[in-house]
């Protein structure tokens, strides 16, 4: 690997998206619990944090701690929609989240908690939905306008990650290391 294609550890504090190693039930309930657990894991990091700490970024013009919750909570809505309508729709073409955009809702300006309420019910979605549903339906392709067509492998992967990439970027905010 050349020094050009490490990926930036500010950028990707956990790394790319991975490929999910298994298709089966097992990889589904081991997503679903790393959800869950991710989702508690964003609540211990934030619970009691000033108004000071959530307004802190890992980097020069990135997204504040309060800013990473809320938008980590509305991309986790999109995802689970983007996945329902995967497999009840076929074909399903994705529609694009402007994720600056959503950021700039006066959603995102409630109290952090808010944002934890919400992921925590949308965990609850996620949960019954990967673990409810027979893998093969997971084979479904959908079409992102901008990254091409994949299968729902590829955007539970996605979601799964998303989750953990925001955590460890609020870590990092708050000068704790990337990943717990």
């Amino acid at each position: 690997m050349t020094a050009s294609s490490v990926p930036d550890p500010l950028a990707f504090p956990i790394g790319p998206i991975p490929d999910l190693l298994g298709r089966d039930q097992a990889t589904l309930e081991a997503v679903a619990a790393r959800m869950l657990a991710t989702a508690q894991a964003w609540r211990t990091l934030l619970n009691g944090l000033t108004d000071t700490e959530l307004k802190r970024t890992y980097r020069p013009g990135s997204w504040t701690v309060q800013q990473l919750a809320h938008h980590t909570a509305d991309a986790h809505l999109h995802g689970l929609m983007r996945l329902s309508y995967g497999l009840a729709e076929q074909p399903y073409t994705i529609q694009p989240m402007n994720q600056e955009a959503w950021l700039a809702l006066p959603t995102n300006a409630a109290p952090v908690q808010h944002a934890l309420t919400f992921l925590d019910a949308l965990n609850l979605r996620w949960d019954a939905l990967l673990r409810g549903t027979d893998p093969r339906a997971f084979d479904g392709q959908i079409l992102h306008p901008e990254e091409g067509p994949q299968d729902l492998w590829r955007l539970i992967s996605k979601h799964d990650w998303h989750l953990r990439h925001h955590l460890a970027h609020a870590r990092l905010a708050l000068g704790l290391p990337g990943e717990p």
